[in-house]
């Protein structure tokens, strides 16, 4: 049992089994939401000084239970909390410093100070949260993420150019500030879009996915907020703007004490990914939309939206190809497995065999080619049909799995015949491996649930020299030396004949 599965079980199954577990459990998250709401509800009637250390408060509380999450996360799963944890005293340091400009040096605003750029750092690190939270949870499903994120991009331009914009460029904001928020709006919509997929793709209920999509949600609509109410330049604001980030901050800890982070961190399921024709209109439409939007400000007679032009192409035209190439290079990889390997064992076919075999010749390696042939298989086959017949197949191709090494190759050349590659060996390694095949062979098969016993005929080769064609049919020579030799001998399970270049040795 991995980490993970271990903490994960006793979370599932230990006496503090339910929403939150120790330290704390739910009382510690209950107390940390009231105290938090009740910070929240207050804020608005504070003087400007208590406002100042409401928000620093109720800001500051997620770190303690960021550590709280850390410790109950195994070590191996950690680093979407560490980003997290650096966001959070990013953003309390940018907090400090802003608050620091206004009221102790009387500055109109402590934007574009040392806070801007904690506050840079701090939403650096919080996407890098929530993409390590996105990638584990979501690596099963990176068609449906792509395809989410995307499409949320795209309501995020709408957005920014239809409602955003034109509120920025009555205040007459810096072009640096518009930039600035228009990639936080294409930023905090992917993520969120990201987690709303894996919330509707959930087999369970994960409180700590939903306080995580709370948290984005709460972003997302305080940049929305200060940009449409907030005047550039100045350290007045609405108190629910503030509020509305309060609101994020305490998602945030609800999210790192919940029981359920364990399980967040987990790989969900994988649901079907198909690039259907519908798929590919959407994806199409989504290369288009934005440009559409920003050329249709000049329909409307207003100036062409560089920015989202520039921010809304460079996010969604690699998100498209990168969905693309991504389906692509899996039809191919399943291509190429069909082309390559047997259907009803999942063995290397015969080419697949000799590709490797060549490979393995232009090093120059000592080699061993075991030629199997099944015995009886035709005797089987008509007893208990093709169904009985696939059973055995896959019964013996298990069992000569187990008589090589991972480095090693077993191959189905079709019907009741199997070709061994042993890297590296020689004589003695092919005298090992012919004895493990004749002990794998001693105890009965299943088919259809009888016990059916079974032999092999066995050719060896061991060289490094010639084409690999040749070496097969040395082996295949070999194996029919021993089949020979095999109905001389009574009672004999399985025999093995060793070639070389001048002579057959036979054990």
């Amino acid at each position: 049992m991995s980490g993970f599965e271990a903490v994960d079980w006793q979370a599932r199954t230990g006496p503090y089994r339910g929403l939150h577990s120790p330290p704390g459990g739910l009382a510690l998250s209950l107390g940390y939401l009231l105290v938090s709401l009740a910070g929240i509800a207050v804020y608005p009637s504070l003087s400007e000084t208590g406002k100042m250390i409401d928000y620093l408060v109720v800001s500051f509380a997620p770190v303690p239970a960021i550590m709280v999450g850390l410790s109950r996360t195994p070590a191996g799963n950690r680093r979407p909390f560490w980003f997290l944890l650096a966001a959070l005293v990013s953003f309390n340091a940018g907090n400090v410093a802003w608050y620091w400009y206004v009221f102790a040096m009387d500055l109109p605003t402590g934007d574009g100070t040392i806070a801007s750029v904690f506050a840079a750092l701090a939403q650096i690190f919080m996407f890098c949260g929530a993409i390590a939270i996105v990638v584990r949870r979501g690596r099963n499903d990176v068609g449906g993420l792509i395809d989410s994120t995307i499409m949320s991009m795209v309501v995020g331009g709408v957005i920014w150019d239809f409602v955003l914009l034109p509120q920025m460029d009555s205040v007459d904001a810096p072009a640096l500030t518009q930039i600035a928020t228009c990639v936080m709006v294409f930023m905090l919509t992917g993520i969120l879009g990201c987690l709303v997929r894996l919330l509707l793709t959930a087999r369970e209920f994960i409180p700590a996915l939903w306080f995580l999509v709370a948290a984005m949600a709460f972003s997302l609509t305080g940049v929305i907020t200060v940009a449409l109410v907030v005047e550039p330049g100045t350290a007045e604001r609405p108190a629910f703007t503030d509020m509305v980030y309060l609101a994020g901050y305490t998602a945030v800890g609800l999210c790192a004490l919940a029981r359920s982070v364990v399980r967040l961190l987990g790989p969900g399921r994988a649901p079907k990914d198909e690039l259907s024709v519908g798929r590919l209109v959407f994806l199409g439409l989504s290369l288009a939309a934005l440009p559409a939007v920003g050329g249709a400000r000049e329909l409307l007679g207003q100036p062409v939206d560089a920015t989202l032009l520039a921010v809304g192409t460079a996010a969604v035209t690699p998100l498209v190809m990168a969905r693309i190439w991504r389906v692509w290079s899996e039809r191919m990889r399943v291509l190429r497995y069909q082309a390559s390997h047997d259907t009803v064992t999942g063995l290397p076919n015969r080419p697949e065999f000799v590709n490797r075999l060549t490979d393995a010749l232009r090093t120059g390696r000592r080699l061993v080619v075991v030629f199997c042939e099944v015995d009886e298989f035709k005797e089987i086959s008509d007893r208990f049909g093709h169904a009985g017949a696939d059973e055995l197949v896959r019964g013996v191709a298990e069992r000569l799995r187990g008589c090589v090494r991972e480095t090693d190759t077993v191959s189905r050349f079709g019907g009741d015949q199997f070709v061994m590659l042993w890297l590296d060996g020689d004589t003695d390694d092919a005298g090992k491996l012919s004895r493990r095949v004749e002990k794998a062979f001693r105890e009965p098969f299943r088919v259809a649930g009888e016990p059916v016993v079974m032999g092999a005929n066995l050719g060896v080769v061991c060289d490094n020299r010639g084409e690999a064609d040749d070496l097969v049919r040395r082996a295949d020579a070999a194996m029919y030396v021993a089949k020979q030799e095999r109905r001389v001998v009574p009672g004999a399970r399985t025999r093995a004949a060793f070639a070389d270049d001048t002579t057959d040795r036979r054990r």
